[in-house]
């Protein structure tokens, strides 16, 4: 028997979850996220590994030029075999243009050398790295090595 006073709360509905309006967000939803979306245009920059000696000491390398760009902290030295060592001073407004000019001449005294060495120091910015591979490329130095220094 049942006690009186005491209610049942439940109750058995029949009922459906209704999907269609969660689906109808989903597909709105979507289609304005990806079309929102930034895409950025990724490029390829070639670089060559400097074999094992080359990493070591790079001024010993087996090559007639070794073309040593050194990125430091207050200025850039251009150097290489056969050539004068040149620094050039970052702080300078036409600094880029100044090393530009240096591997210039590099190049139309050596025109056969297609390969430049860019060293830099452990904090050196990437941005500052790659510039100085566009700054070589521009000047007809394709072929970018990247090394390390300590």
């Amino acid at each position: 028997m049942r006690k009186k006073g005491r209610r049942d709360y439940r109750k058995m509905v029949d009922c459906e979850i209704d999907l269609l309006p969660m689906m109808n967000v989903f597909i709105v939803l979507i289609p304005m996220l990806l079309t929102s979306a930034v895409f950025l245009k990724v490029t390829v920059i070639d670089t060559n590994v400097p074999t094992g000696a080359a990493a070591e000491s790079p001024a010993e390398e087996k090559e007639d030029l070794a073309l040593a760009v050194t990125i430091r902290g207050d200025y850039y030295v251009v150097e290489g075999r056969g050539i004068e060592k040149q620094v050039i001073a970052r702080a300078a407004q036409d600094a880029d243009d100044q090393l530009a000019l240096a591997l210039a001449g590099v190049v139309t005294q050596h025109p056969d050398n297609q390969d430049v060495m860019i060293i830099s120091q452990p904090k050196t910015h990437y941005r500052e790295i790659i510039a100085v591979m566009d700054i070589a490329r521009a000047t007809g130095l394709p072929s970018a090595s990247l090394i390390g220094a300590e």
